[in-house]
């Protein structure tokens, strides 16, 4: 069963056609590898191009979403890294 490409939204698309493109990164950089450097260079290929073709498609998802752009506080705002608190037994504002 193929895909029907006539079918796809314009997100589905965009992440069909960033995938082609990953994959002919991936293959280039397997047939271009010298002897015995393969994998290491297919690993570095898909590591820049495939969380590039991961950040097309999540972008494009988060586009495609009608409230992501809202705008607004967070509901609760958590702390990057938090340090240990003495009355860590308090109950928590959030």
């Amino acid at each position: 069963m193929g895909l029907d490409f006539n079918a796809l939204s314009p997100q589905e698309l965009l992440a069909a056609e960033s995938a082609v493109l990953t994959m002919r990164s991936l293959m280039d950089a397997a047939r271009t590898a010298p002897h015995g450097h393969g994998m290491d260079r297919v690993e570095t290929a898909l590591h820049d191009k495939g969380f590039e073709h991961l950040r097309i498609m999540l972008q494009a998802a988060v586009a495609s979403h009608e409230g992501a752009q809202k705008k607004g506080s967070a509901v609760c705002l958590v702390p990057a890294e938090k340090t240990p608190r003495s009355n860590a037994s308090s109950p928590k504002r959030c």
